[in-house]
């Protein structure tokens, strides 16, 4: 059974290596809940953070939400769990993109990085248009003088699957990590053993662009026959190739 160890962490026990999840963009760590099982059962401690600005964490208004206000935030948070073991740290999406920072800043603390579909935009312009272009749709949330109303009525119609978040960090969140585009300067310099996880049903320009970068010896790469959310949607599959990687 889970404990929280509050509102925003929660820690579903074990005595196994620990493993801590950060979900992504617009959502929480709720996002987690089809997966999670499957490591607790092959007998790793499991938990899973809220991120700033998202689900039950904090959503101060005086924040930039760039990569440095997530990672102290997330540093932060695991303290509180003290930790003294080195973790594995898995993202998804914008978490990924946290993870991948957060383990070239603190290598000492993790023992390995899992980065699952992290947006891989080579530069800021190119991760501004290609979301834009998105449809329609995601134009209008994203540049609409009414995206306000228009998230609003989103949130309401699909509620279980975006997590509580304000414009305050959706906004600046987006704008300031995923948006910068600087991914390929983290996976370039890291020292830490890193699995990357790009779905073949995922945006094209991700493939392309990891096929094309320079990345550090440390990092392997992977392709599944899957979508942007694989954690949700084939769990026992990530599951198996997060397992077959870090034992």
């Amino acid at each position: 059974m889970a404990a929280s160890v509050s509102k925003y962490i929660t820690d579903y026990g074990g005595d196994g290596h620990v493993i801590i999840l950060l979900h992504g963009f617009l959502s929480s760590s709720k996002y987690w809940t089809r997966m999670q099982p499957f490591l607790s059962k092959a007998g790793y401690r499991v938990i899973a953070i809220d991120l700033l600005g998202f689900g039950h964490a904090p959503k101060p208004r005086d924040v930039r939400y760039g990569y440095e206000d997530h990672i102290n935030y997330i540093d932060s948070s695991i303290q509180k769990l003290q930790i003294v073991q080195p973790f594995t740290l898995i993202g998804h999406s914008m978490g990924a993109l946290i993870a991948a920072r957060y383990s070239n800043l603190f290598p000492s603390k993790v023992s390995a990085s899992i980065l699952l579909h992290p947006p891989l935009y080579m530069t800021p312009h190119e991760a501004y248009t290609t979301l834009r272009k998105t449809n329609t749709l995601y134009l209008f949330l994203l540049n609409s003088r009414y995206r306000r109303l228009g998230w609003a009525l989103v949130k309401t119609i699909v509620r279980t699957r975006i997590g509580k978040h304000s414009r305050y960090s959706r906004e600046r969140s987006l704008r300031n990590v995923i948006e910068q585009a600087e991914i390929f300067t983290d996976l370039e310099n890291s020292a830490t053993n890193t699995l990357l996880i790009v779905g073949l049903r995922d945006r094209r320009a991700y493939l392309e662009n990891v096929t094309n970068a320079s990345l550090a010896k440390s990092v392997t790469v992977i392709t599944e026959d899957v979508t942007h959310h694989s954690p949700v949607e084939e769990p026992a599959l990530i599951q198996r190739r997060i397992l077959d990687f870090i034992t």
